[in-house]
C-alpha cells in the first residue's frame, strides 16, 4: 500500500509546484517621501470602471488567458492614503473636499513566443476632486514595457505594475494644478 502512495504525493507536489495561481497579485506601495504640503482633510475612493477585468492578458501561439487581481481598488485606495497622508493630508470619511481615483485602464498584455516574451503594462487613472464649489478632474497616464527570455515570470510582470501604479501616484501627489486647486 505504501508504495502507491508515495508516488502519488510526489505527483501531487509536482503538479503543485508547476501550477502558477490565476490572478496577479498588485501591492503598490508609495516610496516617495514629503514631496509637497497638502494640509488638507481628504474623503478618499478607488473605483474600478475598466471594461476589461483583466489585469493580465497571457497571449501564447494557440490561446489567450485573462488573469485578474483581488482587491484593486483597496490596494490602490491604501497606496494613494499613504501618499497624501506622508504630502500632509489627514484621511477622513468626514472630509468635506473628496479625492476620487477612477482606473480607467490598468493591465499588462504579455506575449510569450518560442524562446522569449514580452509584456505591455498600461495603466490610466482619472483624478477628480470635488469641493462645494469647484471641481479639478486630471487624467494620469504610464506605461512600461519588458521583454526577456522564455516564458514571463509572474513576480516580474507584478512588479511591473505595481512600480507603474506608484509611479503615477507619486505623480499626482506632486502635479503642481493638483496642489494649487487643494490649496486655493
Amino acid at each position: 500500500m505504501m508504495k502507491y502512495i508515495l508516488p502519488c504525493c510526489a505527483l501531487l507536489s509536482l503538479s503543485a509546484c508547476s501550477s502558477q495561481p490565476n490572478q496577479l497579485i498588485l501591492n503598490p506601495v508609495y516610496q516617495g517621501g514629503k514631496l509637497s504640503s497638502i494640509n488638507q482633510s481628504l474623503s478618499t475612493s478607488v473605483i474600478d470602471l475598466r471594461g476589461d477585468p483583466a489585469t493580465l492578458k497571457l497571449i501564447t501561439s494557440d490561446k489567450t488567458q485573462t488573469i485578474a487581481s483581488q482587491g484593486l481598488t483597496e490596494s490602490i485606495k491604501s497606496a494613494l492614503d499613504s501618499a497624501l497622508s506622508r504630502n500632509g493630508a489627514s484621511i477622513s470619511n468626514l472630509a468635506t473636499t473628496r479625492f476620487e481615483v477612477d482606473i480607467h485602464t490598468l493591465q499588462a498584455v504579455v506575449t510569450e513566443k518560442m524562446v522569449s516574451h514580452t509584456s505591455d503594462a498600461k495603466i490610466e487613472l482619472g483624478v477628480r476632486v470635488i469641493r462645494s464649489r469647484s471641481n479639478f478632474s486630471k487624467i494620469y497616464r504610464g506605461n512600461a514595457s519588458l521583454a526577456g527570455p522564455l516564458g514571463h515570470d509572474r513576480a516580474k510582470i507584478e512588479g511591473q505594475l505595481n512600480k507603474l501604479t506608484e509611479q503615477l501616484i507619486t505623480r499626482m501627489v506632486s502635479d503642481p494644478e493638483l496642489l494649487a486647486f487643494l490649496e486655493g
